[in-house]
Formats: structure tokens, C-alpha cells, sequence
């Protein structure tokens, strides 16, 4: 187990790692979307098409005349999501209320738009800060007596500051085709300060006598399948040699796509990737284990989602659906440590084919 914290008040701790984060993100953020507004007028003057050179002005125009609005809005969403996670530290874990309130406020704008984006950015800074992270992680193990902290609900984690940035965008108004185009400038940028943020939170925690948690040696998962050949065909395990996990796994894949017109990102990522995370759930605790059950529902479920929906009501049960299968989606993608560079075209993938099926027929 972690060592012991000193006496500390962990409350008012986290709430100097708070104000600390919040002066450090402010001061990195204006000059940041200064730059990209700078960028957004060079291309602009550089464009060709009258449509496109007057979309790249008025984006950065919002920009430079929306900031304030875009602070208010980074802090207000920010400070939600701290406050979620924070006493979330203190219990069992967020409430059912909690996370149906947080689903909801993602439908108050395009879920597509905000869950995929924010998966994408909140990747990308734990990627970069791998190191100041799991560090950063570690110290609050140790404040608040913890077996453990997923990445992924740390009060100031990737995940608060991923949706503070998005929410300061549309309370700017900055959206549509531009405000897609600099999201690569947003990722791009941001790592740096988010990287020295947790550097800063480590130095302050280290200065209270808080240690980084001593992690427990685990055993090593079990051994997982060869790697796959591109594109292959999960009916086609079933005739070669290999475990009954595997085999078991070919099947449930080969089930959920018989028939379904996938875009080929995500038929590959099935194949491949989520053919591994169900041979080793299946292994881990069988057929009638939870993590194997919920893998092949997510399956399904994605499936579901990219099948054409005529019916009004069925893209509302898909819109209402999306916030939590991505998450799941999401969580898979981590449990098989799959890079950026991989999880980008299944991401990109699934915002085309969803914001299709979602457009009023």
C-alpha cells in the first residue's frame, strides 16, 4: 500500500492544486489562441475561395473578441468537472445523478462535435504527459489513502481541462468546418503547458511532503494473441489454430458485423484490436464474466450505431446513446493501449459516419 500522507487538510490541498492550475492554464491559454487566431488570418489572406477566406476571418475575429467568453466559459466547465472528480476522491465514485447531469450537459451540444473532440485532446495530453501524469496520479493515491487513480478521473486530469477547452469554444461561438480545422492546433499547443502544469502540481505536492503511491507489483496479464494480419477475417480463425479465446472472440466479432456497412477504420479497429480486448476477457473470466459481456455489448452496440436510422425516434435513441458508448469505446481503446496515431481514423471514422445518420432526413 502507498505510504502514509503527513497531516494534511487533503481539501485545501486540492484546492491549491486547483488555483495553481487554473492561473497556469489561463496564462498559457490566452497567448495560444492568440497564435491560432494569428494563423487563422494568415490562411485566410492566403485563401482562394471568398467562402472559406471569410469563415478563416471570422473565426479568428471570435477568437480574439470572444476571449472572455471563452475563459468564462473554460473555467465554468472546468471547475464542474474538478468538483465531480474531487468528491468523487472522497466516496465511492461519482453518483447516478452525477453522470446522468453530465450526460445531459454534453447533449446541449453536438455530441459528436464535443465527445469525439474531447476524447481526441484528452488522449493526446495524457500521451505527452505520460510521465508528470502518472506522477501527478501517484500523489493524490497517497493524499487521499487510495488503492488507486485512473488518469481519467483525476480532478485535474486531461479530462476536465479537454472539456474546459471545448465548452470555451462554443461559448465563443466558435464552430462548424473552422473551429474543426483548429482542433490540430489546439492538441498541438496545449501539450507543453498541460506537460509543465503537472511538473508545477508535482513540485507543489512534493513541498507538502506528499510522495508518489508505491505501486503494487501485479501479475502480468495474460499473454496476448499474435498480432493479426491487416484486414483479416475473424471467420477465418476459426479454422486455424488457436485458443478457445480466440476462436470464441472471432465469433462474437464475426457476429456482430455479418451483414453491417462499416467504414473501413472501424472494421479494421473490430478485427484487430477489439478481437484482442475480447480474447483476453474471455480468458480472464469467461463467457458469463462481466468485462467479456460488456465488450461484446459494446461491439453491438457500435455496430448499431453505424446503421442508417429513417426513423426520427431511432436518431434520438442513437443521439441519447452516443455520450456513453464512446466513453466505453474510449475505455477499451486504453485497456489495449492503443497509440494516437491508431485511435485517430477510428475516431475521425465514427464523427463522419455519425454526424451522417444524424442529419434530418
Amino acid at each position: 500500500m502507498s505510504s502514509q500522507p503527513p497531516v494534511l487538510d487533503r481539501r485545501v490541498v486540492l484546492t491549491q492544486c486547483r488555483l495553481m492550475a487554473e492561473k497556469r492554464l489561463r496564462a498559457a491559454l490566452e497567448p495560444m489562441l492568440d497564435a491560432i487566431a494569428s494563423q487563422l488570418n494568415e490562411q485566410g489572406q492566403q485563401a482562394k475561395n471568398r467562402e472559406e477566406r471569410d469563415a478563416l476571418f471570422q473565426c479568428a475575429g471570435r477568437l480574439q473578441s470572444g476571449r472572455q467568453a471563452f475563459l468564462e466559459g473554460f473555467r465554468k466547465e472546468f471547475l464542474q468537472r474538478f468538483e465531480t472528480y474531487a468528491r468523487a476522491l472522497q466516496s465511492a465514485g461519482p453518483s447516478r445523478d452525477e453522470l446522468d447531469r453530465e450526460a445531459a450537459a454534453m447533449l446541449k451540444t453536438n455530441v459528436l462535435e464535443n465527445e469525439v473532440a474531447v476524447i481526441r485532446l484528452s488522449v493526446k495530453l495524457k500521451s505527452d504527459a505520460a510521465a508528470e501524469l502518472a506522477e501527478f496520479s501517484h500523489r493524490l493515491v497517497t493524499l487521499f489513502r487510495l488503492h488507486a487513480l485512473d488518469d481519467g478521473h483525476n480532478p485535474l486530469g486531461p479530462v476536465p481541462i479537454a472539456h474546459g477547452m471545448y465548452a470555451g469554444l462554443a461559448q465563443a461561438r466558435v464552430e462548424g468546418g473552422v473551429a474543426r480545422s483548429i482542433r490540430p492546433l489546439i492538441e498541438e499547443r496545449l501539450a507543453a503547458p498541460v506537460r509543465e502544469l503537472y511538473r508545477a502540481l508535482n513540485q507543489l505536492l512534493q513541498a507538502l511532503g506528499v510522495e508518489p503511491a508505491v505501486a503494487r507489483p501485479v501479475a502480468p496479464p495474460p499473454k496476448p494473441p499474435p498480432p493479426a494480419p491487416p484486414e483479416p477475417d475473424p471467420l477465418a480463425a476459426l479454422d486455424a489454430p488457436s485458443s478457445s479465446d480466440q476462436v470464441a472472440a472471432a465469433r462474437a466479432v464475426a457476429a456482430a458485423i455479418s451483414g453491417a456497412s462499416l467504414p473501413p477504420p472501424v472494421a479494421t479497429f473490430l478485427k484487430q484490436h477489439w478481437l484482442g480486448l475480447l480474447a483476453r476477457n474471455h480468458a480472464g473470466q469467461g463467457p458469463e464474466g462481466a468485462p467479456w459481456r460488456q465488450s461484446v455489448a459494446s461491439m453491438q452496440e457500435l455496430v448499431w450505431s453505424l446503421k442508417a436510422k429513417a426513423d426520427p425516434d431511432e436518431r434520438a435513441k442513437l443521439q441519447a446513446a452516443l455520450p456513453m458508448l464512446l466513453r466505453r469505446i474510449a475505455a477499451g481503446m486504453d485497456a489495449m493501449d492503443m497509440s494516437p496515431a491508431d485511435r485517430k481514423p477510428v475516431l475521425d471514422a465514427l464523427m463522419a459516419a455519425h454526424r451522417e445518420i444524424l442529419r434530418p432526413k
